[in-house]
């Protein structure tokens, strides 16, 4: 059965004609499933939240709420899951969509990469290459290819079972796994060994002497081209000659003591401790919290999860909910469009929504917001500015609901929302609130003001009466 949600009563036709005429959320009705919710902090915006989740999952949709003020939990058959470093529930980033058109390893690569270049500041051209080659090279430790999509499908390893494969040194039997963050810092942790001492390679320490020579060299022969009397001209000769033949022993030495025929290429890739140090530390800082861990949160098989992430930084905060909205999306996308267009699936409710936008056009939120209808996806954001939104999402959202905002954002609400000031006065905390309902064929359809169901006031009592 579609969801159908019941808002109230028209408060127009209540006052004015005296009838109880119910207004109804059909959001299969509207021209997508997305949704505004907007209300300062004590006019009923949780209440109201918990009210419409309530109705998504008794029509049977699944639901996932991000919740950054853990106080979304009261949903009836909602399971909810605080991830915190006292938790250290998480999610393996790792793990790849394995559809050759629509995954693979530079897709997640990219993705990875771009989400941690979005929130890092410190994360420049260098650090970038740096993750990127990280990346790749600790994939292909597990045998993960760019190029083979046979080689993608690996099995989904938890947190326990990582840890007895590791203390068994079962390494083999870890090729068969997806490889985590832990074998992401071990691997670069280990690069940046071998970069500065040469780690139990000794080409890579012949290496690094190697370009040490060299690099005197190349100052000598500066100083040469520099130089204009006999006796230094003389006294530059000789030293360029030894170092020629000391860089030319490095060399032989470096050759001979060759493992793997890859050190170049690592040094090349990896030549600057200073950038792996760097981009080592920005990897742990966004998992120190955990939620990285494979270590899935006991959801089982409830339909309603409530995700607590009020323990986390803001960066961290961010970097989870675009991580969960890209595995949402992509898993709907992979089952393809409903037949109807406008069915609702599965709806994504954001607490402070606006903090989750950002401006670039393929940011996984506003592709959600832009693409998600066909796949059933409804995204559901609640905030309590009602302009802190991308105009290309207040645009385009087939419902917008105000339960009463503060007199310092009428002005700019009445030019990006098109609500009138006569409008935003009769909007009462807990009382009456503001309803947009965009239904296909209406080109901008008013908002209207309802009776918000609460026994606590005599109109609030006649409307409770009719849920």
């Amino acid at each position: 059965m579609p969801m159908r949600h019941y808002l109230g009563l028209a408060e127009y036709q209540y006052r004015k004609q005296g009838q109880n005429v119910p207004v109804h959320y059909e959001p299969e009705r509207l021209i997508n499933g997305h949704m505004l919710l907007c209300g300062m902090s004590g006019t009923g915006k949780s209440f109201q939240s918990m009210r419409f989740l309530a109705s998504a999952a008794d029509g049977g949709v699944e639901v996932d709420v991000l919740d950054v003020h853990d106080e979304l939990d009261q949903i009836p058959g909602a399971k909810a899951c605080t991830y915190s470093q006292a938790t250290q529930y998480g999610f393996n980033p790792l793990e790849l969509n394995t559809n050759p058109h629509t995954g693979g390893v530079l897709r997640q690569v990219n993705y990875l990469v771009g989400l941690m270049k979005e929130l890092s500041k410190q994360l420049g051209a260098k650090q970038e290459a740096c993750l990127r080659h990280l990346l790749l090279d600790t994939y292909a430790g597990k045998g993960i290819w760019v190029d083979n999509p046979r080689s993608w499908q690996k099995q989904r390893i938890t947190a326990a079972k990582y840890r007895e494969l590791t203390e068994s040194r079962q390494w083999g039997e870890l090729r068969n796994y997806y490889p985590t963050m832990e074998d992401l810092l071990s691997f670069a942790k280990r690069k940046l060994i071998a970069i500065t001492v040469g780690g139990d390679n000794p080409s890579i320490s012949a290496l690094q002497k190697l370009r040490g020579e060299y690099q005197k060299l190349n100052k000598l022969q500066g100083n040469y081209a520099k130089a204009s009397g006999d006796d230094e001209l003389d006294k530059l000769q000789k030293q360029i000659a030894g170092s020629k033949e000391k860089a030319a022993g490095l060399y032989a030495d470096f050759i001979e003591k060759q493992q793997t025929g890859r050190e170049i290429d690592d040094v090349m890739k990896y030549d600057s401790s200073e950038v792996l140090t760097s981009v080592i530390q920005r990897i742990e800082v966004f998992n120190s919290a955990g939620i990285f861990n494979a270590n899935p949160p006991p959801f089982g098989n409830a339909r309603v999860r409530v995700h607590q992430i009020k323990s986390l930084t803001n960066e961290q905060q961010v970097l989870f909910v675009k991580l969960r909205l890209s595995a949402i999306f992509e898993h709907w996308k992979e089952q393809g469009a409903t037949r109807s267009g406008t069915e609702l699936r599965h709806v994504i409710f954001l607490d402070e929504g606006h903090k989750f936008f950002s401006k670039e056009p393929d940011d996984i939120v506003n592709v959600i917001a832009k693409e998600a209808r066909k796949f059933g996806i409804g995204l559901w954001c609640a905030s309590q500015s009602p302009t802190a939104f991308p105009e290309d999402f207040m645009t385009n959202v087939g419902a917008t609901v105000l339960l009463g905002i503060h007199s310092s954002f009428w002005k700019p609400a009445e030019t990006r929302m098109r609500v009138t000031e006569e409008q935003l006065k009769f909007i009462r905390s807990k009382q009456t609130m503001g309803i947009k309902l965009q239904r296909d064929g209406e080109a901008d359809p008013p908002f209207r003001n309802v009776i918000v169901p609460n026994p606590n006031f005599p109109e609030g009592k006649v409307a409770a009466g009719y849920s």
